[in-house]
């Protein structure tokens, strides 16, 4: 976990790796360019709206890093999915249509605090931008210094996980370990052909011949469908929100039995709200990601007319959806159409 812009934080957790495929380069036609402040700027103030702008324009190359790869096993495919019929949750369609079929749905539970993005993995892929900043330490390609390689083909986009120096779990970036992964903890995972799973590292998942990205982030919030919070928690349990309050701004990302995934974003709330409401849609396994006031954001999106069209999807997020029409500060996972 990290904290808001100004705050230290660290984590009393800790967390596990995630694994992120790279997208093949798209050209990219009728950018405007786009200037993205610091985390703390804003990108426009809160709002239910969605926002509407033009791509930004490439920027400079950095040097790819890579060095040895794990062995292979095979990634399932997976069949077109829809979002989990659950008494009081009302999902909405929203973002781009891929091959025909509603990739993103979005609802909210908990009274409106925790708004929900449903992904459906069989028409898109998942790859991790990593920030300017976090992780810390870790490779960038010319790819990732590059909008048009995925801006293009964004459907949705979320936050990543906290500072690694929190001491919360791993990085594994393009064949390369970054920092040990750390097992039982939680992680997710983004494979060379787009897949992303949610799961306790060594457990439910490890290294192999197509692992690209593992990000950790503290221990599984949800396991085998139950939330793993307590009554015993206290308020820096996941990680020290606001300088040791315990509601913040929260996000994270489960991963249902038929392999769909949900991302929360919780508007100050506490974890163990986030876990009952990933309970609540289905969630098996499910990792916290950042928190505090403008760290956590999640983004659908629509292509029109060589503009893209973004909506949050909590009407109170920090951050307009064209935050993530460039490199950022901290890392976040882009979902893409195949």
């Amino acid at each position: 976990m990290t904290a808001a812009p100004g705050q230290g934080l660290r984590a009393t957790v800790a967390a596990r790796p995630v694994l992120v495929a790279r997208p093949a380069v798209v050209a990219l036609s009728a950018f405007c360019a786009f200037v993205l402040g610091a985390c703390s700027a804003g990108s426009g103030g809160p709002s239910g709206a969605p926002a509407a702008s033009s791509p930004p324009a490439t920027h400079a190359a950095s040097k790819a890093s890579a060095t040895k790869s794990p062995s292979a096993s095979p990634t399932p495919t997976v069949a077109h999915l829809s979002p989990p019929a659950v008494p009081g949750v009302t999902w909405r369609a929203a973002g781009t249509v891929v091959n025909g079929v509603t990739a993103t749905y979005i609802a909210s539970t908990a009274g409106g605090s925790v708004g929900l993005l449903w992904i459906d993995p069989s028409v898109v892929s998942f790859r991790l931008i990593p920030g300017f900043r976090v992780p810390e330490g870790g490779p960038a390609t010319a790819a990732d210094n590059t909008p048009s390689t995925w801006v293009p083909r964004m459907v949705a986009a979320f936050n990543g996980g906290f500072l690694l120096k929190d001491g919360v779990g791993g990085y594994y970036a393009d064949h390369r370990m970054v920092r040990p992964l750390v097992s039982n903890l939680a992680a997710f995972e983004i494979t060379a052909d787009g897949r992303l799973a949610v799961g306790a590292w060594g457990r439910d998942l490890q290294l192999t011949s197509k692992t690209v990205v593992v990000r950790q982030n503290l221990r599984l919030l949800v396991d085998h469908g139950r939330s793993q919070t307590s009554t015993s928690d206290g308020p820096r349990t996941w990680g020290i929100a606001n300088g040791g309050l315990w509601t913040a701004n929260r996000s994270a990302l489960g991963q249902l039995a038929d392999g769909s995934l949900v991302f929360a974003y919780g508007h100050e709330t506490r974890a163990a709200t986030m876990a009952a409401a990933l309970v609540q849609v289905g969630a098996q396994r499910a990792i916290a990601l950042d928190m505090n006031k403008s760290w956590p954001g999640g983004f659908v999106y629509r292509h029109t007319a060589g503009a893209i069209v973004g909506q949050r999807v909590h009407p109170l997020q920090y951050h307009s959806p064209s935050v993530y029409y460039t490199r950022y500060t901290k890392d976040f996972v882009a979902v893409l159409r195949r």
